[in-house]
């Protein structure tokens, strides 16, 4: 590997979105804490673990791949 092809290996990981993975904060989004959801959304617990941005009403069904 050439120095050349390291740079630009490294400058393309460091342009990809951290975090959040560019969520949007809408109902099923992950999430950490209820500030990274909209308004309206709560970040809840779900059974497999997540936690994803929910009504906080009932129950909330997530269709993820």
């Amino acid at each position: 590997m050439t120095k050349r092809s390291l740079m630009w290996g490294v400058l393309l990981l460091l342009a990809l979105p951290i975090g959040s993975c560019g969520s949007s904060g809408q109902e099923c989004d992950r999430c950490t804490s209820d500030t990274d959801c909209s308004a309206g959304f709560v970040c809840s617990g779900f059974s497999d673990g997540s936690h994803r941005c929910g009504s906080g009403l009932g129950e909330t069904s997530c269709k993820v791949r």
